[in-house]
């Protein structure tokens, strides 16, 4: 009984430590004027990090894709007995 317990408390505090991490590394723009050269240099920081890890998503999902794997074989067959052999 109490092992269970104490697994469900460490998995509990282990993803509390994971969630605050991930939001620390936010950054927070509120802290300048809205109309400063550092606020929109700050706007512009937070936007080229969230589309660096869009493209990084998107191109995992490409390379993982059924399609994409079935064109590669395609591409890397000779003949057409090596394109129908799993």
């Amino acid at each position: 009984m109490f092992n269970y317990l104490y697994k469900i408390i460490i998995t509990f505090l282990f993803s509390i430590v994971i969630i605050s991490n991930s939001y620390s590394n936010e950054i927070d723009c509120s802290k300048f004027e809205k109309l400063s050269a550092k606020f929109i240099e700050c706007n512009a920081k937070k936007l080229k990090e969230k589309i660096n890890e869009d493209i990084k998503d998107t191109k995992k999902n490409i390379n993982e894709n059924e399609l994409t794997k079935k064109l590669k074989k395609f591409k890397n067959s000779k003949t057409l007995s090596d394109l129908g052999d799993n």
